[in-house]
């Protein structure tokens, strides 16, 4: 498989050693799995003092993600260039950290049973419903309006 040829951990190091002439030396399979999207949210994301982190942010938004939808897929070599250019110059390799996105919480089944009883109500006010009812409410409600749920 390609993507184990040229890891992560491996093109960030290249970002953060600023190794804009790398690019050329790369085979196209490399460059296949070069997922610049990817790669983004993990060069705005350090770790270490506040200041490095908003110094990879707004390095990140200023230099490469400004011009974004210009450069989506049109010139690689020049997105490579620039995502190195976000590299913290007094430092070498820093360790990156994955931002996942957020997941949703509470009970989705006494949500959507929510939604059912009560079809008007706003998306923020069945979550509340759904966080602050119990189980055993949320059955009696569900007994009371003939509707058969699991929760």
């Amino acid at each position: 498989m390609a993507y184990q040829e040229f890891p992560v951990r491996e093109v960030l190091a290249c970002i953060d050693t600023n190794a804009k002439s790398i690019w050329p030396e790369l085979t196209d399979e490399q460059k296949k799995c070069v997922n610049f999207w990817l790669l983004n949210r993990y060069a705005s994301s350090v770790v270490g003092s506040r200041e490095a982190q908003e110094l990879a942010v707004v390095m990140t938004n200023q230099i490469y993600n400004k011009n974004w939808n210009v450069l989506a897929t049109r010139h690689p070599q020049l997105q490579w260039q620039l995502l190195c250019s976000t590299h913290n110059a007094s430092a070498s390799i820093r360790k990156h950290q994955w931002i996942g996105f957020k997941k949703k919480k509470g009970n989705n089944n006494a949500q959507k049973l929510l939604e059912k009883i009560y079809p008007n109500m706003k998306n923020n006010e069945v979550e509340l419903l759904a966080g602050i009812s119990t189980k055993k409410e949320l059955k009696q409600l569900a007994e009371e309006h003939d509707i058969a749920t699991k929760l």
